[in-house]
This record gives C-alpha cells, sequence and structure tokens, in this order.
C-alpha cells in the first residue's frame, strides 16, 4: 500500500473509532440522564417496598449489573409486582439493547406495573404477561439468557423445568431471590442446583440479610 493509500485509510479508521467512542460516550451519558431522571420514581416505589415484597435497591442494582456483565438481551422475570425490579432490569437493557418478558398473576399488580414502567420511559423494552406462570411459561418460545425468579417460593424447579435446556442459551445466568431467608422452602431447588453437573451456582447477597441464587449455565468448548 503506498503511503499516501496508508494515511487515509489509517485516517479513515481513525474516524470511525472517534465516531463510535463519541455515540458510546453520549449513550452513556443518556443512560445516566435516564437513571438520575426516575430517581423520585424509584424513591416512591421503595417507600411501599413492603407491601409490594420488591427486592431492596442494591438487589435491584445488583440485577442491573449482571445484566450488563453478562450482556443480556433476552430477559424473563417471573413475579412483576409493581414493576420495581423490572424498571432496574430494563435500564440495563437500554444499554444491551435488550428485552424483558416479566408474568405476573395479580391483574391490579400488572396495571401498577405497565404504568410505572411508562412513567420510567421504559415501556418499550418489556413485554407483560397475565396469568398463571406455571402455565404461561411452558408456552413461551425463549430462548433466554438471563432469569429472574421472584415469585411462588418453593416451586423454583418446576420453573427451572419449564425453561431447561430448550429455553435457555448456552451461559444463561438464572437469579433467584430471597434464597437466604426461605432457604428452607427453596431446598429441594438449591439442592438440584448445586449438584447439576452443568451449572456453577453460588449464594449472594448485597444486603447481609437476604439474597439469591445466582447459577451460570457453563458453556460447552
Amino acid at each position: 500500500m503506498k503511503r499516501r493509500n496508508f494515511l487515509t485509510a489509517t485516517a479513515g479508521g481513525l474516524s470511525w473509532l472517534v465516531t463510535q467512542a463519541l455515540a458510546e460516550a453520549r449513550s452513556q451519558t443518556s443512560l445516566r440522564e435516564k437513571e438520575k431522571a426516575i430517581e423520585p420514581l424509584l424513591k416512591e416505589l421503595e417507600a411501599v417496598r413492603g407491601r409490594f415484597s420488591n427486592v431492596p435497591r442494591t438487589d435491584g442494582q445488583f440485577l442491573n449489573m449482571l445484566v450488563k456483565l453478562s450482556r443480556s438481551k433476552r430477559v424473563l422475570e417471573v413475579g412483576t409486582s409493581n414493576g420495581y425490579s423490572a424498571i432496574w432490569l430494563c435500564l440495563a437493557l437500554e444499554e444491551t439493547d435488550g428485552h424483558l418478558t416479566t408474568v405476573e398473576i395479580d391483574p391490579e399488580r400488572v396495571k401498577l406495573a405497565k404504568e410505572n414502567l411508562k412513567r420510567a420511559g421504559l415501556d418499550h423494552r418489556v413485554t407483560f404477561l397475565e396469568g398463571d406462570a406455571h402455565k404461561i411459561v411452558p408456552t413461551l418460545e425463549g430462548p433466554f439468557d438471563f432469569v429472574f425468579l421472584d415469585a411462588d417460593k418453593g416451586r423454583e424447579h418446576d420453573y427451572f423445568s419449564y425453561l431447561y435446556p430448550k429455553k435457555l442459551l448456552p451461559g444463561a445466568i438464572i437469579a433467584v431471590h430471597n434464597a437466604i431467608r426461605m432457604r428452607q422452602a427453596m431446598r429441594r431447588y438449591l439442592d438440584m442446583m448445586s449438584e447439576h453437573p452443568e451449572f456453577d451456582t453460588l449464594l449472594v447477597s448485597t444486603t447481609l440479610d437476604d439474597g439469591f441464587a445466582i447459577s451460570y449455565w457453563r458453556r460447552k468448548k
């Protein structure tokens, strides 16, 4: 390649890199601005956390971080409640350009969740499904690369059977909430996952009070 052509090509490559870097910086700034804008809504929902059995803020932030770290794009949530955890998941999906499917049996909570995700400006990232998750989840097409289970404690093994293996992607993460406080109720699931030959499972707490069972489906070499 002639020197002039090489310099032209290099300049073009640098220009592309600069453009991409600026676009990424704008995207990150936009996401931070969105998080800041919905802070009043988050605090409003946190004030009624006990009534709706929502995760605490640090657990919401942990879910958000997991989705971003794993670059997940197809997320399933069982137990929408009023949409608090869905907001944290969808904030992460804004970065990964993904989508959330969330299932809730209580019609009033579904209504609240839809309102709250719309207020957060994140309703374009989520599909709400109303009804019994034990009937709905087996019908979902999938596959999902991130699953958050926060409903019907003690039936996690059933949800796993609906999803594994055909509705999960290799490398998928399953996060089950209340795995410390409700460890006895979840004993069957936790024992199954701790012995599963294809999954790594770890209990994680952000509050030193309760937390998650995080399971990772190892990718085959």
